[in-house]
């Protein structure tokens, strides 16, 4: 089973800014989001645990795994946000188009140098592939970022509705359960 959580907020969640791949720390209420997901989480037995190795990720992951002793974070680049180019430090909304909606302006995509999210699903279900292949049957605790958790229950629940990624939401410090052996309809589960 895997239990991805989204990292705690940030200051450019808050004040809706592209972060993408920069390295932008968890502000106080993104740590009192990761110490009670922490706490949500402190009775689950990992047995391996990943993690995107940008700073907010890092500080959720190690908010966990203080009720987790045993375990060190095995820290993935195929983990990290999405890239976003010319967006990042911008204004979420100060260029209007569906970022998350496969297809959707791909011209407006690569003249922003904006990482296509099909590349993001490559490179995403491979690390899905690789981790569910390595650990079968093991409880793996994986800590990244909202596109991330968008491209993971595509490639665990097929595709959303019209390719639009956009459609999948996971909270600041959300956990979402993946198991395709336990749920049959392979819905998305957030506790």
């Amino acid at each position: 089973m895997i239990y991805f959580v989204r990292h705690g907020q940030t200051d450019y969640n808050l004040n809706k800014i592209y972060a993408g791949q920069q390295d932008i720390p968890l502000n106080q209420n993104g740590i009192e989001q990761a110490k009670q997901t922490a706490l949500d989480l402190q009775k689950i037995k990992f047995d391996v645990c990943f993690c995107s190795p940008l700073i907010r990720a890092k500080q959720t992951c190690y908010e966990i795994l203080k009720h987790h002793n045993n375990l060190s974070p095995i820290f993935d680049d195929r983990l990290k946000e999405r890239y976003y180019g010319k967006l990042e430090n911008q204004p979420v909304g100060s260029i209007k188009f569906n970022r998350w909606k496969v297809g959707a302006d791909e011209e407006q995509t690569k003249n922003l140098n904006i990482e296509m999210i099909i590349d993001v699903y490559k490179r995403v279900s491979n690390f899905f592939d690789e981790i569910l292949n390595k650990y079968k049957d093991k409880n793996i605790l994986v800590v990244a970022h909202s596109g991330i958790g968008r491209i993971g229950s595509a490639y665990f629940n097929g595709f959303p509705p019209e390719n639009d990624f956009s459609t999948i939401n996971i909270p600041n410090a959300g956990i979402v359960i993946f198991d395709k052996k336990q749920n049959e309809k392979n819905e998305l589960y957030l506790i």
